[in-house]
């Protein structure tokens, strides 16, 4: 795989530098897309249980929708004035009602190499929870997660790959070879349970894998009663890793995605960009 063709969220906090200096580095066109959630029209009350409210006025609905699609207009405008000569861009607005919304974004980003979206920071009325669940559950593409407010170019000398022989690690492992072709340092971090059945060498036959994909990857195994998560991010601190790679794991309940643990705990607390597929 190579990455020709990335999708940015352009939500608010979005790493558009990250997104462009990546796109510098790769080669990539950069297609930046809104979502704009569209208000569901007003239905009349014939029981009057509203008194007083107009339900069939769609003017100020209208308004709202419009002043919506020209902040959306704005912010790509910004974005594009800030790509670097030779970064390509483009744009695209999702309109759609907020049930609708994540799955409209997913059905995109599978048009797509990469997705990067930033993480929400918890504030109300965020958008980036739900979108990144969606892509990350329905596009069949990688992501890339960035903390909330991560400014600055893409920064990826060291990686660290979070290994554990599962389809999804395999999947993300696969899609990041570009990105740890082109790194200085690769870590193949194995974390294993203190109280599970010891292993010999977990990460044995993927180091060779990449080897033969020209990537010099170092082996570190680590035994521990810490969680996984807390393991992860804290060797991740501790090599300086630059971004992490990993599977990301969960499934559906009804019409709601759930995170793993692992991997909720790791999106929610990283400090530093995420490179995850499912």
């Amino acid at each position: 795989m190579t990455i020709k063709d990335i999708l940015l969220h352009l939500g608010p906090d979005a790493p558009a530098g990250f997104a462009l200096s990546l796109a510098e580095q790769t080669g990539a066109h950069v297609t930046a897309a809104t979502v704009v959630i569209d208000i569901p029209a007003p239905v009349p009350d014939p029981a009057g249980l509203a008194a007083g409210w107009n339900f069939t006025d769609y003017e100020p609905f209208e308004k709202i929708a419009a002043l919506r699609r020209a902040a959306a207009e704005q912010d790509y405008a910004r974005f594009a004035a800030a790509a670097p000569a030779g970064v390509a861009t483009d744009s695209v607005m999702i309109e759609a009602y907020l049930e609708r919304a994540g799955d409209e974004f997913a059905r995109l980003a599978r048009h797509f190499d990469l997705t990067i979206v930033a993480r929400d920071d918890g504030a109300a009325g965020g958008q980036s929870g739900p979108l990144l669940s969606s892509a990350l559950f329905g596009s069949g593409r990688p992501l890339f997660i960035a903390p909330p407010g991560h400014e600055g170019p893409a920064r990826l000398d060291r990686a660290l790959v979070c290994w554990n022989a599962s389809a999804q690690a395999a999947r993300a492992l696969s899609s990041a070879l570009p990105l740890l072709r082109a790194a200085q340092s690769v870590e193949v971090l194995c974390v294993a349970d203190a109280d599970a059945p010891s292993r010999d060498l977990p990460g044995f036959n993927i180091t060779r894998h990449l080897a033969r994909h020209g990537v010099a990857a170092t082996l570190r195994d680590i035994t521990t009663a810490q969680e996984a998560a807390s393991a992860i991010l804290g060797h991740a601190a501790e090599s300086a890793a630059d971004f992490l790679v990993m599977g990301g794991y969960g499934h559906w309940r009804l019409s709601e995605m759930i995170l793993g643990g692992t991997t909720r705990a790791i999106l929610g607390a990283a400090p530093i960009p995420v490179f995850i597929a499912h």
